[in-house]
């Protein structure tokens, strides 16, 4: 006769009373389906522990802390996870990811939501900034992408090239006659008061100023 054998389904509920704190159970979908060899763990303030079955590990539970979408740096070992045999009691198995998951995954999760936060803000500083510029700049055209954004402007002959990326500024002067030269750098450095160009900064041809 075969044993039975838990899923990973099974487990989700008993283990999210096992570790108290408010930690819900959670059924992982593909589409509409539930499925039994994963689940979820989610707590109020927004941690979420993924708990699976991997199929090059059968009958073992690996749990692991899971995270916004992000472009955090991990660093070794900010992502471990716990490996435990299926047939443990649900309590042991909450023990385990109490004591060698949840406080990790607690203190990186708000790493990532502080990381996600500065992200933000410097995605809105340098989204403003470019349309302010680029609106001082007619025909210039701009394109944002994350923290940075480029604006080029077409001067036939000639062209200007300006780089915003995590606050720093860049300009690019290809053949630009030195009166536009000179007032696209004294445009940007009058718009962002906090960058010093120096005053030996002259708009020449093929220049390139790190504002």
């Amino acid at each position: 006769m075969t044993q039975w054998s838990p899923t990973v389904a099974d487990l989700v509920h008993p283990i999210a009373l096992a570790l108290g704190e408010d930690w819900r159970p959670q059924q992982a979908l593909h589409g509409v389906q539930e499925l039994a060899h994963a689940a979820n763990l989610t707590h109020p303030d927004g941690r979420q522990l993924h708990l699976s079955e991997r199929y090059d590990d059968p009958g073992h539970l690996h749990a692991r802390g899971a995270f916004p979408a992000t472009d955090y740096p991990f660093r070794t070992g900010e992502r471990d996870s716990v490996r435990v045999a299926k047939g443990e009691d649900p309590a042991r198995i909450a023990a385990l990811i109490s004591e060698r998951l949840i406080p990790a995954h607690r203190t990186v999760h708000q790493r990532v939501k502080d990381h996600n936060r500065e992200q933000a803000a410097m995605r809105r500083q340098t989204e403003d900034a470019a349309r302010e510029i680029a609106a001082r700049l007619p025909g210039a055209r701009t394109r944002i992408d994350g923290t940075s954004a480029y604006i080029h402007l077409n001067l036939e002959p000639g062209e200007v090239r300006i780089g915003l990326e995590s606050g720093a500024v860049n300009i690019v002067l290809q053949d630009a006659p030195l009166i536009i030269a000179e007032a696209v750098v004294f445009a940007v450095s009058r718009f962002l008061p906090h960058i010093q160009t120096p005053e030996d900064e002259r708009g020449q041809n093929a220049d390139e100023f790190d504002l």
